[in-house]
């Protein structure tokens, strides 16, 4: 079940019995046919979050959680279960800020 999937869709995701919920990372036109995911965690950041933990806000999800880049997977779309919400313009900008530090991509 793959609809629009679309750079900071968070969705319902399934891998064996578990269900969980990611968030796309990748620019519009690699999705969904070469999207990468990244988990979103409901926990809170660390408050010296390390480069890949990227903190959302209450506007992205509604308890505290963290996007963990350092987990990122290619999106099976058959393992999508259906959205569940998208990233706020703030958020993603993070994102990306967080992506680029990460991989130590230049700007």
């Amino acid at each position: 079940m793959v609809g629009r999937v679309r750079r900071g869709s968070i969705l319902q995701y399934v891998v064996g019995g578990h269900r969980l919920r990611v968030v796309v990372v990748t620019a519009d036109r690699y999705n969904p046919g070469h999207a990468l995911v990244a988990p979103l965690r409901e926990r809170a950041a660390p408050e010296l979050a390390p480069a890949f933990l990227v903190p959302l806000s209450r506007q992205d999800w509604p308890s505290a959680a963290v996007v963990d880049l350092s987990r990122l997977r290619s999106l099976d779309p058959g393992s999508v279960a259906g959205p569940a919400g998208q990233l706020t313009l703030t958020t993603l900008a993070t994102m990306t800020a967080a992506a680029r530090t990460y991989f130590g991509a230049p700007d």
